[in-house]
């Protein structure tokens, strides 16, 4: 007779400190009474942070602040124009401190950074946001489309009309990302078709001799 029972995972020592340290940081962060679901957002940015760093940082908690920096000024939030002093004072941190964290996060997550035209912050997290998911699948249809009419039909395709085409159909039609932030959009998404029309191996045979 075959019996079923279930185990424990084992967890490497590794990933239990990690976890503890998840755990303490959600409790600092709680005692400030903030948004739970951008709280929870913040967690799960800073275990991601953990997992790629390596080493965990000297004076954790000020990096869960920077986490929730992050994720609270998405483009959504514009317009974000509070101060960054009023922030650091409701944690009792200096502005130098938040922007080394947020600067790490930053960089190891590969999480972009966008400045509105007051030059504030915004951070899009292009591999978990679903906004961006969705921008980027919207690209890569339209690319596709684009790429075999220029193989079937010979019609060339410029990046540029192809972006500005997508920009307003992403912004305006679909109201993914926030109107007043077109212009750094249309870069983001400049890039994105650049980038998949580049996947093509004849695209990139062909480009000089046939495309605008």
């Amino acid at each position: 007779m075959l019996e079923l029972i279930y185990q424990e995972p084992e967890i490497n020592t590794r990933d239990q400190i990690t976890i503890d340290i998840i755990k303490d940081g959600k409790e600092f962060l709680e005692q400030f009474e903030l948004n739970q679901r951008i709280l929870l957002d913040s967690i799960s940015i800073i275990y991601r942070f953990l997992k790629l760093n390596g080493k965990i940082p000297h004076n954790l908690y000020k990096f869960f602040i920077g986490a929730y920096y992050i994720v609270s000024r998405h483009p959504w939030t514009f317009p974000a124009h509070e101060n960054k002093k009023k922030f650091c004072r409701k944690f009792g941190i200096q502005t130098s401190s938040l922007d080394y964290s947020v600067e790490k996060i930053v960089g190891t997550l590969h999480i972009s950074k966008i400045l509105d035209d007051k030059n504030y912050p915004y951070y899009l997290d292009k591999k978990n946001d679903v906004g961006f998911k969705l921008a980027k699948s919207v690209v890569k249809s339209e690319v596709d489309k684009a790429m075999m009419e220029f193989l079937i039909c010979n019609q060339p395709i410029n990046s540029q009309i192809l972006s500005e085409e997508l920009i307003n159909k992403i912004i305006f039609d679909m109201k993914i990302f926030p109107e007043e932030l077109f212009r750094q959009f249309y870069e983001i998404i400049l890039e994105l078709v650049e980038d998949s029309l580049h996947e093509y191996y004849e695209y990139v045979q062909l480009q000089h001799k046939c495309f605008i």
